[in-house]
């Protein structure tokens, strides 16, 4: 269902759609009681909110009862307050400084918060978000709908992409955690929050996110510091794998030398 040649609305399950626009994406599940809205995306655009809101009445005449922050960080959270009329905003309790310190009166923080494993209920539905934990500062939040097998894992794990920058937290605690979202949570589409190669995964997506950052643990080895030479002995042992995998030219140094600068924390 085409709303413009850059944003696209598609249907992931019975009552779970994707809204896209350009490489993002936000989660909204229907109910006969209102919608569950994960990420409103509209730094990139500011009009986006409002395209998901105008979207929502050609799937239902319920409004946005809940506004449910997957973190903090800009590209993802700004524009909630175009729901602001019918809905709370739910959230890690760690996005509320931060989001308070955006200023910015598009983007309300979360009113309901949490920094242990929390549910939204509508409906009769449930939407479960759990902390990931990666470190003090953390504010993100797997979120896992049971009745559609959904998980969504912005940032976290984006199918044939190689990790961002410097990495999202400690690659131990990582590699526990994908562990953790494959064995524990039932689901068949993972939701990465971005639409770059695809807007949906498998959950053989986490299972290869986790093995990429064991494949780097292990091709880094005892390295105490980043180097050219320990940058080229990782290339050589992940390419003929990963190779092909988005930005593995742009962010393999950079994962290198955040898996060494994280280890020495």
């Amino acid at each position: 269902m085409a709303i413009e040649s850059i944003a696209e609305l598609a249907k992931i399950a019975e009552d779970a759609y994707l809204f896209r626009y350009q490489n993002y994406t936000s989660l909204f599940i229907t109910t006969d009681e209102g919608v569950i809205l994960v990420d409103p995306i509209g730094q990139g655009n500011p009009r986006t909110p409002f395209m998901i809101k105008e979207a929502g009445p050609k799937l239902t005449d319920q409004p946005v009862k809940y506004v449910v922050y997957s973190h903090s960080t800009a590209d993802h959270s700004t524009g909630g307050a175009a729901f602001a009329d019918t809905a709370q905003f739910v959230g890690h309790r760690n996005a509320v400084v931060k989001m308070a310190a955006f200023n910015d009166p598009a983007s309300p923080p979360p009113t309901v918060t949490f920094d242990t494993e929390h549910s939204v209920e509508l409906g009769g539905k449930r939407l479960n978000l759990y902390p990931t934990n990666l470190s003090a500062q953390d504010d993100y939040a797997v979120v896992h709908y049971p009745a559609g097998k959904i998980v969504m894992t912005v940032d976290f794990v984006q199918p044939k992409n190689t990790p961002f920058r410097t990495l999202l937290g400690h690659p131990d605690r990582l590699v526990e955690r994908l562990a953790w979202i494959a064995d524990r949570l039932e689901f068949d589409t993972l939701v990465s929050g971005h639409a770059t190669p695809q807007m949906t995964g498998t959950k053989e997506d986490v299972v290869e996110a986790r093995q990429y950052l064991l494949d780097l643990s292990d091709a880094i080895g005892g390295a105490q510091e980043p180097s050219p030479e320990i940058e080229a002995a990782v290339r050589a042992a992940l390419e003929p794998k990963y190779g092909a995998w988005r930005r593995f030219d742009e962010f393999l140094a950079l994962n290198v030398e955040g898996m060494i600068r994280w280890r020495a924390s």
